[in-house]
């Protein structure tokens, strides 16, 4: 099997075409994916999450990244919001 870094996909948030190994695809796959978490999975993801006890089980993407870089993915998954909301 042979690989292409030519390939194309569409783009749901500018409808233009982009390429699927790209920074661009990579961001708009992962706001599809935190998107399509439900409410609590979500802030688990951004914020961490603690056991019963109140002591962290898992550090959240704020903790790893930076506030900065979560932003960032917040703003991505707003922009695919909105375009999926103009689509129906």
């Amino acid at each position: 099997m042979s690989y292409s870094r030519d390939t194309t996909a569409l783009s749901e948030i500018t409808g233009q075409p982009v390429r699927t190994w790209s920074e661009e695809w990579q961001h708009e796959c992962e706001a599809r994916t935190v998107l399509a978490m439900s409410k609590a999975e979500r802030e688990a993801f951004f914020n961490g999450s603690t056991d019963e006890d109140g002591k962290r089980k898992e550090r959240g993407i704020i903790a790893i990244r930076g506030a900065a870089a979560a932003e960032i993915l917040r703003t991505n998954i707003q922009k695919l919001q909105d375009a999926l909301a103009a689509k129906k």
